[in-house]
């Protein structure tokens, strides 16, 4: 208690950071249930002294916000560990209120009481196990692009190089955007589209975001039926990859690269053609060759075409020439697309207790495998070659602005953040959840696998380029290139082939799964939070939409389906998704402020982990440097775009308008939210635009008990005659607060 040689006309408050005395005012205490013991000396008074909670957005407050003046006990003493009477009217008289913010009916309250029923509204399930949130999260963010996009980057980029930009951009946009998405749905409790009421203006993001989620899980589950296909087929021995004497092997298909195969033009009766090539004369008609007399003059006059590569474009595929032939459904592509949404479907249908306990094995599946294959190829003649064109520096590559616009988009895309994901698993999490450690272990850890699998795919591409006499400039390849043509062919050089392949294409299987499960369950959630009712029949609700969503992916099982797939990675994750992310920072570091952020973070992980030198970090960061460089990037990505091209084909005009307004329906969640809330205000509801740029009634943590933590005496320091008389230490533990009238 506060001495009673103090003058009662002056008015005291101490809180955990300092002690401010004014005339007449009051200044804010910590969270009265953080302390171990507070005790409020609370006269019933009018006009400014009051308890209110951090998220009122009323600028002053009067008993009758909170009842009548008998409401508010004269003298309490709070001590969770020893609670009283006193301390339980108050706490109790703190949950009505809450009650009243969160939409409870008149009584509700009372009724629950009586019936020993939950004070919260709404439960939430949580994570199941200890590390179901970490791996579903890692495999989330681990996805395909660490395999077959990253690897590619550091070559064409320059080497060892391109890491310093990656990593960069990983501390100035990467890590910030990932602690920030984590801390928004775990203090919230809600997906994407309920947790920006901190800012109702912004909810759009949350529509945005589902928009790209929902595109993202239409095309992303034809890359896992190709896994799943290629799955099937690498039980046969041989693969049917591996030669050239099959009936979908083009005539320039070429299966044997070794020096048998150039000796064959030295025989009698062979016709060396100019082009490099050799022809038995009763072969030149039909022009096919059975070797080669000049490397050189043969790669000049067209690259030799691998035997996995007819493979999949011919037998997979079945390709047409171009979008404008997309031809007729390929039944085996739509069955094997419709199993793959039946695993999704088995995975995800009882929420996250099901998705997290597969993440067990698809998260760490694709380690093993990693390192099995790393051990393997290491050792392969022409490994180091192709290592060393990894990792082989070039620095003038630093004064090329496509390095680091290829650098920033790599690690955008490859954290996952923007797409509503991680908000969606964040919010499953108990509300204690070490997110500062969640944060730092996943991005790292992505970063360090797309760095080791680079080492693991540039060993085999050595291999392959030894192994068929080229350059390894004529073999590396990226995205689908990659992961359904160089690999399976260079796999088919090993003894075993089919075990490494299997292998290979589990990894593949596991690497997509994990972000469908994430990316499916964003959407899953945000109607589940926007319809609560919804969530009795989830299991229809998680059918219907895996049917909706086979049913929209059919497309991509014509023999056209690939070009298709090109347009929708290309549009669906573009300069939209660059822009949601800057205007997430913008949001949290100037319209609901970096300070509050602050203190909801230290509600959750505690104020060491937020007071430190990091504060300065984040809120530079969120404030400055991350919304500054992506909205710096989504203009770059404009001013440099360019019609899609693809492996020498030009999609046609209408191909790349549809691209276009993919992009825009993103962001038209966004826009025509902001449009829309306008309205409402100005002609609907009356009410102040101001109101838009400010939390609503019942924002803050979903569960009343974690909403207790943010009660606090009104925030008074900052008014006329407030001055700083003592530090916290004098008070370490009490909280005390006098208010005379």
């Amino acid at each position: 208690m506060l001495p009673s040689s103090r003058d009662p006309s002056t008015k005291v408050a101490y809180n955990e950071n300092m002690v401010y005395e004014s005339d007449g005012q009051v200044s804010k205490t910590p969270s009265i249930l953080n302390a171990s013991s507070v005790t409020f000396d609370l006269l019933n008074s009018s006009n400014t002294n009051c308890i209110k909670t951090r998220y009122d957005v009323k600028s002053s407050c009067s008993n009758s916000l909170y009842g009548s003046k008998a409401t508010i006990p004269t003298q309490v003493s709070i001590n969770p560990n020893a609670p009283n009477r006193a301390s339980q009217r108050l706490k109790k008289f703190l949950v009505k209120k809450i009650f009243s913010d969160t939409g409870y009916a008149d009584g509700e309250y009372e009724r629950n009481e009586e019936n020993g029923l939950s004070w919260n509204k709404d439960e939430r399930e949580t994570w199941g196990g200890r590390f179901d949130f970490f791996l579903s999260c890692l495999g989330y963010a681990v996805g395909l692009g660490a395999v077959w996009r990253f690897p590619y980057l550091c070559y064409k980029n320059g080497g060892g190089v391109f890491l310093i930009p990656y990593l960069i951009f990983l501390f100035f946009v990467g890590i910030p955007l990932f602690f920030l998405e984590l801390n928004i749905g775990q203090f919230t409790s809600q997906g994407p589209f309920q947790c920006w009421k901190m800012a109702p203006i912004f909810k759009g993001l949350g529509i945005s975001m589902n928009i790209s989620s929902f595109y993202f899980c239409l095309y992303y589950n034809m890359i896992i039926a190709y896994s799943l296909y290629y799955l099937i087929n690498s039980f046969e021995s041989p693969l049917p990859w591996s030669k050239c004497d099959y009936a979908w092997s083009s005539p320039n298909c070429t299966d044997d690269y070794g020096d048998s195969f150039i000796i064959q033009c030295n025989q009698p009766d062979v016709y060396k053609d100019f082009n490099g090539l050799c022809y038995n004369y009763s072969g030149i008609a039909g022009k096919t060759p059975i070797g080669w007399w000049s490397v050189e003059k043969r790669l000049e006059y067209k690259k030799p075409v691998l035997p996995s590569q007819d493979y999949y474009n011919n037998y997979i595929l079945q390709k047409s020439n171009g979008l404008e032939n997309s031809g007729q459904l390929v039944w085996q592509l739509a069955v094997a697309l419709g199993v793959a949404w039946i695993i999704v479907f088995f995975c995800v249908f009882k929420g996250i207790k099901s998705s997290g306990k597969v993440v067990y094995f698809t998260s760490l599946f694709p380690y093993v495998v990693l390192l099995i294959l790393g051990i393997n190829g290491w050792t392969l003649p022409g490994a180091g070659l192709g290592i060393e064109f990894y990792i082989k520096p070039d620095f003038s590559k630093l004064l090329d602005i496509n390095v680091w616009f290829d650098a920033a988009v790599q690690i955008f895309f490859t954290m996952s953040t923007s797409y509503g994901g991680l908000i969606t698993l964040a919010s499953y999490n108990k509300f204690h959840q070490h997110t500062l450690r969640d944060t730092l272990v996943i991005t790292l850890s992505n970063a360090l696998t797309a760095i080791f699998a680079g080492f693991v795919v540039f060993s085999y591409i050595g291999y392959l380029a030894h192994t068929t006499n080229q350059r390894v400039a004529d073999v590396v390849s990226s995205g689908s290139g990659l992961s359904f043509i160089v690999f399976p062919f260079a796999v088919t050089k090993l003894a075993g082939a089919p075990f490494w392949s299997v292998m290979f294409f589990i990894m593949m299987l596991t690497l997509g799964l994990d972000s469908q499960f994430a990316t499916l369950e964003t959407v899953i959630t945000s109607i589940e939070d926007a319809v609560p009712k919804i969530k009795k029949y989830k299991k229809i609700l998680i059918g219907a939409l895996c049917v909706v969503m086979y049913s929209l992916g059919l497309p991509y099982c014509t023999r056209g389906g690939a070009y298709w797939i090109e347009i929708m990675d290309k549009f669906s994750s573009g300069w939209a998704v660059l822009l949601i992310g800057a205007l997430e920072c913008i949001c949290i570091g100037w319209v609901y402020g970096f300070r509050n952020f602050q203190k909801d973070i230290s509600m959750m992980i505690g104020k060491k982990c937020t007071d430190c030198i990091l504060a300065w970090y984040w809120a530079i960061c969120w404030k400055f440097i991350s919304p500054f460089l992506l909205i710096l990037l989504a203009i770059f990505s404009i001013i440099q775009y360019k019609p899609l091209e693809t492996d020498g084909y030009v999609f046609p005009y209408w191909s790349n308008v549809i691209g276009h307004l993919m992009t825009a329906s993103i962001l038209s969640g966004t826009v025509g939210w902001v449009i829309y809330s306008l309205l409402d205000a100005v002609f609907i509801s009356k009410k102040s635009l101001k109101s838009l740029f400010q939390p609503e009634k019942d924002w803050g943590p979903l569960l009343v008990e974690h909403k207790l933590l943010a009660v606090h005496l009104e925030n008074l320091k900052h008014l006329h005659g407030a001055k700083q008389v003592k530090e916290s230490k004098k008070v370490p533990i009490h909280v005390n607060a006098v208010m005379v009238p």
